[in-house]
């Protein structure tokens, strides 16, 4: 039989593990043809993309209201393929507002609805499970505690582990010479780098004053950004994770990166600025202590984080420095991301997500 899978992704990350979520699947299923939307992972990996992916790369409540019509439009274009085709399967990897919506139609017409990378009700609130039960048949999820956490809303669910740690750059031994690099991460959307890049600047100015080399890391899909034109070339540098992987410490937005940084061994602090619109929707909504996913994995406050008002130049390169200053905070930083890795469930996730999703087709027949 040749499986056909609907597969939709909404950011860079996404675009990673749905890539390697769809490369297992082809050895399970040989000739699985691949349909929906992603990036240049997945368009390597053979999707057919329906919709341009960098259009797809929106975050924030205010945000996505301005392009509401646009996503508005992706959506209908996707239900109406997922009609008229024969997929033996919708794939949701992450990015929930998107793809609840798609995997509730999917389920509507009788196809097996799964998510990968399960949506954060833990930091949402209960009260959209029953949304996220109508939309999914199953869920794999990539945190630990997860698991028990949606099955406990009587929603299928399978823990997978994480697939950041099928990149082999995440599991090698932290590198014990770190130079006098510092890594700044303004973020992997448009609009992060608008908010962020004015915070680089001062910056970088006072990480020179103390005789280090700061570095500002942007995709090299970003490198045209407007903002940058205040940066020199040797100022930025598109390989993030190298510099993770060997900087004495870094700034880094919240996001996947702050579990990339922690993987890598770098001492850090975090931080994140949006819209003042979808800040105040955000913090009304989120019940949780920390928002940065090594301190959620550890349930501590062990990474600072300097959110909105608090994301000032002088905030960050205080706190930066503060850390720099402490050897005692470094190590329990580098003690806590040991244990991290621990909790993910190690290398394979990939893997065990296909054969996942090859028992539930198989038992539905």
């Amino acid at each position: 039989m040749n499986y056909s899978f609907f597969v939709v992704a909404g950011d860079p990350s996404g675009d990673a593990h749905a890539a390697l979520l769809m490369k297992e699947l082809k050895i399970i299923f040989p000739n699985a043809v691949f349909t929906g939307i992603g990036g240049p992972y997945m368009l390597a990996e053979g999707l057919n993309s329906l919709v341009h992916f960098d259009s797809m790369n929106i975050v924030g409540f205010w945000e996505v209201i301005k392009h509401y019509p646009f996503l508005k439009k992706a959506l209908n274009l996707c239900e109406n393929e997922i009609s008229n085709g024969s997929y033996h399967a919708f794939i949701g990897i992450d990015y929930p507002g998107f793809n609840m919506r798609l995997g509730a139609s999917a389920k509507q017409k009788g196809i097996p609805s799964i998510c990968y990378i399960a949506p954060q009700l833990w930091a949402w609130g209960s009260n959209r499970a029953q949304q996220v039960k109508k939309s999914t048949d199953l869920i794999m999820t990539v945190f630990p505690f997860e698991q028990a956490y949606f099955s406990s809303f009587d929603i299928e669910t399978a823990f997978v582990g994480h697939p950041i740690l099928d990149n082999p750059l995440f599991i090698h031994e932290f590198s014990e010479h770190r130079d006098k690099t510092i890594c700044l991460m303004p973020g992997s959307r448009s609009q992060e780098l608008h908010k962020h890049l004015p915070l680089m600047r001062p910056i970088i100015e006072e990480c020179k004053k103390r005789d280090l080399k700061p570095l500002l890391c942007i995709p090299e899909r970003l490198i045209g950004h407007p903002g940058l034109k205040h940066f020199s070339q040797d100022e930025i540098s598109t390989n993030a994770r190298e510099c993770m992987r060997t900087a004495q410490a870094g700034i880094v937005k919240i996001g996947t990166s702050t579990l990339e940084a922690a993987l890598l061994g770098m001492p850090f602090i975090s931080y994140y600025k949006t819209s003042f619109i979808s800040y105040l929707i955000a913090k009304s909504q989120i019940h949780l202590h920390s928002i940065s996913l090594p301190n959620i994995l550890l349930n501590t406050n062990l990474i600072p984080e300097l959110i909105q008002s608090d994301a000032q130049a002088q905030s960050l390169h205080n706190s930066l420095f503060s850390l720099l200053d402490n050897p005692i905070a470094i190590q329990n930083q580098v003690q806590g991301f040991h244990e991290i890795r621990t909790l993910l469930g190690g290398p394979g996730a990939s893997k065990r997500a296909a054969l996942t999703i090859e028992h539930y087709l198989k038992n539905r027949i």
